[in-house]
């Protein structure tokens, strides 16, 4: 009995050997499938892991005012920003809440060009090292409260960046109140490098 049961255990290893070599020559092999049947075929797909990981500051306070005799009505501090992943990526600004509501009479401009009552902030990538720009040329001007698709920067492996807030104001917006503006930046992988 004990003969019998240990060759019927070998018989049992030798089909499940057999079985698993036929089904992995079956894999790498091809085969042709006629229109109106169906086969199986494995697809392998390999995943790269990247960590997007960018560092910037997470409250930046401004001062805006006309006795600025510059073009840009705004003092900000430097905001300095950060990639700290292996792979190009691309800071964007998709929303921007703002809420002007202190300053009364005053309207929002998405453009940076103002009248007479109203007020734009935009962001302006760094072109002097430790320079607050002078002139809004190149600015990029946030929409208020609307969904928007702003590139601010591009940033390559591992390098850092700056920006400054911008802005301007008409003559008749007041100077003493405050007003809140809270930009959503989102970080993606990108193609594209700096020059």
């Amino acid at each position: 009995m004990k003969k019998k049961s240990v060759i019927l255990q070998l018989a049992v290893a030798a089909t499940l050997l057999f079985s698993t070599a036929a089904y992995a020559a079956d894999i790498t092999s091809t085969q042709d499938i006629p229109v109106g049947s169906s086969g199986q075929m494995e697809m392998v797909g390999t995943i790269e892991p990247s960590i997007l990981s960018v560092t910037m500051p997470s409250f930046v306070p401004f001062n805006i005012s006309n006795s600025l005799s510059t073009q840009n009505k705004v003092i900000s501090p430097r905001i300095n920003v950060k990639n700290n992943s292996n792979v190009p990526v691309q800071v964007d600004v998709t929303y921007a809440s703002v809420d002007i509501s202190k300053l009364k009479n005053t309207q929002w401009s998405d453009t940076g060009a103002v009248n007479a009552n109203q007020i734009a902030i935009g962001l302006k990538e760094e072109e002097t090292e430790n320079t607050m720009p002078t002139d809004l040329a190149h600015a990029r001007w946030l929409k208020a409260n609307v969904k928007q698709d702003m590139n601010v920067m591009i940033l390559d492996a591992n390098q850092e960046g700056a920006m400054y807030v911008v802005g301007t104001l008409g003559q008749n917006v007041s100077e003493s109140a405050t007003f809140n503006v809270t930009p959503t930046f989102v970080v993606s992988r990108t193609s594209i490098t700096e020059n």
